[in-house]
């Protein structure tokens, strides 16, 4: 290589290697701070746009497991009612059982019979999450829960769901047939079972048992259906944020920086700069060695 004072080769070289160098230790830099290594599209366009659609999904299935909770909650308020109210009934059937019985007081079998009606009434009112109550006539058709979401809806498709099918009314205002005659009964023993015949007066009691029976029934099936489907809430739920785990680990594998690596390619790079630099200085060096030609 000839030797000219107007254009310096190795300084020109060592510039263009130590630039090379900056751009690479700005870039590890970036990823050290930032903890990514595809940081926007013009890193890796398909790794940004592959991260970002599942970061989208990870984010509404983050989203959708609250709500599965919130759920469960509100099924598990609803159970517990109707356990409670199914106890309640029990104590009913044991008082109207008594009610024949000539030793027993029957104004006072009524009286405690209305006593806990009136506690049936305040547990169906008190069995509400956040205003939301299965055992009354608000929620007449049940609800629907979303039970997971998709990647992609632009070519169509449906969220999964999960219902809990009709609900049926519980308290003294139900239209339900087994309700309503349950309620009906509590409220005047005298008049539905006692009678001058020993014989139709037993008749009335079974008649009574056997309504108490239809009701109880009703709620021990509303507390089996509301059960089953909290049990299936449950899952859903652990399937969701097992897969939100999933899904994450694999948006890490593709975007996340190896901090390790990066940690010493940093040290290799800013030992290449240190190294680069001097070699920019001894190259701009290289035109005084010029004047000695001439000496």
């Amino acid at each position: 290589m000839s030797s000219s004072i107007l254009t310096n080769y190795g300084s020109m070289a060592a510039l263009q290697s130590l630039e090379a160098t900056q751009n690479m230790l700005t870039n590890t830099e970036n990823q050290i701070s930032s903890g990514l290594k595809v940081a926007s599209a013009k890193d890796d366009a398909s790794s940004w746009t592959i991260a970002t659609t599942m970061k989208s999904n990870i984010a509404s299935l983050n989203q959708v497991s609250t709500d599965l909770g919130n759920a469960n909650s509100i099924l598990n308020t609803a159970v517990a009612g109707a356990g409670q109210i199914t106890s309640l009934v029990s104590q009913i059937r044991a008082k109207v059982a008594s009610f024949t019985d000539t030793s027993q007081n029957q104004t006072a079998i009524q009286g405690e019979v209305t006593q806990l009606v009136n506690q049936i009434g305040a547990t169906i009112q008190s069995s509400s999450f956040n205003g939301v109550n299965l055992l009354d006539s608000s929620q007449p058709s049940g609800l629907t829960f979303v039970a997971s979401t998709n990647n992609d809806y632009s070519g169509g498709g449906a969220s999964p769901t999960i219902s809990t099918g009709a609900a049926t009314d519980l308290s003294s205002t139900s239209a339900n047939a087994a309700a309503a005659a349950f309620y009906t009964l509590a409220g005047g023993l005298s008049a539905a079972i006692t009678n001058a015949n020993p014989a139709t007066q037993q008749t009335n009691l079974d008649t009574a048992l056997k309504q108490i029976d239809a009701f109880n029934s009703t709620v021990e099936g509303q507390a089996a259906a509301f059960g089953a489907v909290q049990q299936n809430v449950q899952s859903q739920q652990t399937f969701v944020n097992n897969l939100t785990t999933t899904l994450s680990t694999g948006v890490s594998n593709m975007v996340d920086a190896d901090m390790t690596q990066e940690s010493a390619k940093l040290s290799a790079l800013q030992t290449q700069q240190q190294l680069g630099t001097q070699a920019l200085s001894i190259a701009n060096q290289a035109p005084q060695m010029l004047l000695k030609l001439f000496g």
